[in-house]
This record gives structure tokens, sequence and C-alpha cells, in this order.
């Protein structure tokens, strides 16, 4: 697992460092209007793909390794094509009613409306693949798509149009590029699921109805829970978008963008530790899941601490890569910085009531808290503008990964906090 978590967390790191150069790219080069509007279309597609994954791919990373525990090969052979038919139907559908509001109620192109809205299949079923494939416990292989490829591949695509064919950039230049991307990242997904056979394409499947309830009731609690969390990532730049302008949204997108970075290696952990949690809830063994999120918690901390701090003193110079307009952000940056440090601090509580069961708890309570969130950006745009915006998402960022640690503790009897580490110096 310590192989894995290193792999995954460089190649998140590449993946976050690529995605800051794209966006300084498309800020100095196209303007901070075209990368608010680019922020905005971004936030969409990240907030709707867990609409259409139906968060089925948490199903199958949290189901399978309980089938191989008991045996029910019957049901591993044809999980995840059934995962797979359901959620690519399910985000072609999204797809469209995604280009038809960017294109009826936004007033957004057909072309770009087009792009945006094949990017959310293409999003889907690779989310979906990559699940099979760490259902295996091969959490390396699983984020090469998306953590490698299709970063790599958007950087191209940008630097290729800007200097050798159109000498500018455009909103639908920069989402299809993106488009692009995601479409070879799914390729070189599916390349590897083919290659390591992690999904049995002729295998025997009978499922029982019971099986498949399961699944669903899992899909729907993650399907809210993920939204959710989308939401209240993503919310700020959207609302800044509508309520505010676009040159809100390029400054409130480049200060999430970069504060995020705090907490791109929990975001790792999450990935590498789900499989082996699931393991160990299906053996019953408490004393291994507060072994695995403790090590999960200290390694996302190395990480968290020296980029917050190194954020938060270097703040100025950072938003000034974005473009000379962006300095009045830096008190934004700090707040955001703080707040995601103390999501770090909380542990892959996310991923340990997921894997756990305790997934019904927790929609309840990121759902409410992403709706009081929304309402409460609302306002205080309205109402203060900017500063209020980052003064609630700053407090939900940070207030509800303390909530789901305190529900670990009581529901699990595991510490997903920062105060595990006693355990590892005991």
């Amino acid at each position: 697992m310590k192989f894995a978590a290193i792999f995954v967390l460089f190649a998140n790191a590449f993946s976050a460092g690529m995605m800051f150069l794209a966006s300084v790219f498309i800020s100095r080069y196209g303007g901070k209007d075209l990368f608010g509007f680019f922020s905005v279309i971004l936030g969409l597609i990240i907030s709707a793909a867990p609409i259409v994954t139906f968060g089925m791919d948490t199903a199958i990373v949290r189901f399978l390794p309980k089938y191989r525990e008991e045996g029910q090969r019957q049901i591993v052979s044809g999980m995840q094509r059934f995962v797979l038919l359901f959620a690519g139907v399910l985000s072609i559908v999204g797809g469209a009613v995604l280009a038809t509001i960017l294109i009826s109620f936004r007033n957004y192109s057909i072309e770009i409306g087009l792009a945006a809205g094949v990017c959310l299949p293409l999003a889907v079923i690779m989310s979906v693949l990559q699940g099979a494939i760490r259902a295996d416990a091969n959490v390396s292989r699983a984020v090469v798509g998306e953590a490698v490829v299709r970063p790599l591949v958007f950087g191209i695509c940008l630097l290729t149009l800007y200097f050798w064919i159109h000498g500018d950039l455009s909103l639908l230049t920069v989402v299809g590029s993106y488009a692009v991307a995601l479409a070879v990242a799914m390729l070189s997904t599916v390349i590897l699921v083919i290659m390591g056979r992690h999904i049995n394409w002729s295998g025997p499947f009978h499922p029982e109805m019971c099986d498949i309830r399961l699944w669903l009731q899992l899909g729907l609690n993650v399907l809210f829970s993920q939204l959710s969390i989308a939401l209240l990532n993503q919310s700020p730049v959207i609302l800044a978008g509508v309520l505010l302008s676009a040159f809100d949204a390029g400054e409130l997108g480049a200060v999430i963008r970069l504060s995020m970075l705090v907490a791109f290696a929990l975001t790792a952990v999450n990935s590498v530790v789900s499989p082996f949690l699931a393991k160990a809830m299906a053996k019953e063994d408490n004393q291994e899941l507060q072994s695995l999120v403790t090590r999960a918690t200290g390694f996302s901390l190395l990480v968290a601490v020296p980029v917050c701090g190194v954020f938060f003193v270097f703040a100025p110079v950072l938003l000034s890569l974005f473009g000379d307009d962006y300095s009045g952000a830096v008190p934004y940056l700090r707040m955001m910085l703080v707040a995601y440090a103390v999501q770090a601090a909380c542990g892959p509580s996310v991923a340990l009531l997921n894997m756990t069961g305790i997934h019904r708890a927790m929609t309840k309570i990121v759902t409410v808290w992403a709706a009081v969130t929304v309402t409460g950006l609302a306002i205080g745009m309205l109402q203060i503008g900017m500063m209020g915006g980052v003064t609630v998402a700053a407090l939900s960022v940070a207030g509800y990964p303390i909530i789901l640690a305190i529900l670990c503790r009581k529901s699990l009897g595991v510490d997903p906090t920062i105060l595990s580490l006693r355990f590892l110096v005991r």
C-alpha cells in the first residue's frame, strides 16, 4: 500500500500542478473573464458527474471485496458490466441535459454546449472503469487516466491550439481541449482494464434483485454525498459567476484551485485506502480500520502542512501568476488555505464511512450542509460580495469534515483525525 500511496500522491501532484499551470495559461492568455467562464463550466461538469454516476463506481469498490471474501463469483464477474452499462446510459442522458442547460438557459453557443455535454459521459465512464481497477486493490493503475493522461493532454491541446493553430484562446477551444483530454484519458483507462483483466466480459452473472437493490441504495446515498461535496467545493465559483460576474468567478476560481492543493494528498489517500477499508470491514477488523486511517491521515498531513505554510506565505506571488489584477484575492486565498488544512487534519472520514456502511448518516449530514452552504453563499455574496462568499465557503469546507470525523468516532469507534496519530507513537 505504501508504494501505491506514493505513486498516487505523485500522480495527483502532477495532475494538480498541470491543472494549475493550465489555469494560469488560460487566465494569462485568455483573460480573467474567459477563465471565469471556464471555471463555471468545469464546476458544472464536476458537480454533475456524481449524479449520472449514481455512486455506482463506489459501490464496485465497496462490494466486490465482500463478494470475493464470500466466494460469490457469479456476482463478481458481472457487477462491473452492470454498473458500466447503467452509468453509461445515465451519463449520455445527463450530457444531453447539461448541453441543453448551457445552450438554452445560459446562452452559450451550440458548439460549447455540445463540447461540455460530451465531457460528462467521458468522465463518468472513466470513473466507473477506475472503480473496477481500484476494487482489485490496484489503486496506482486506477489513477493513471485521470491524474496523468487527462492533465497532460489538456496542456498539450491548449499549447497546440494557441501557438500553432488559432493564435488565441476562446471558450470553445478551452472546453474542446478538455473534452479531447477526457477522451484520451478514458481510452487509456479502457486499455488498462483490458490489459489487467479487471472486468470479466464473458463470465456468468446471476444477481438477485436484492443485490441490485443493495447497490442502488448505496449508490443513491453516495450520489447525494458526492454531489453535496462537489457542490461544497464548486458552488462558490458557480454562484460567483451567476450572482456576481465572470471576473469574480475567475478570481475565486484561482483561489479555490490553489487552496485545494492543500488537501490533494487527502484525495489521493482516499483513493488508495478505500479498497483496503472495504476488505477490513468484510473481516470486521476494527483494529485494522484504525491502523489504515491513522496512516492515511499521517501521510496526507505530511503534504498538507508544508503546502499550506508555503502557500500562505507566498500567496501574493502565487496569485500574481494568474495576472496583476488578482492581488486583491490574497486574503481570500489565505482564508481558504486554513479551511482546507482543517479538512486534511480530519482525515479520510468520507472513504471510511462509505466503505463501512455508515453512508446513510453521512449523506444526511453533507446534504443538509450543502443546502445550508449554498444558501449562505447566495446571501453572503448578495449582501457583502466576495468577502461574504469566501467566508461562508471557508466555514463550510472546514466544518463538515469535523462533523464526519465525530460520526466515525461515535459509530465505528475509529478516530480518523490528526489526534489518531497517537496510535503511531504507541
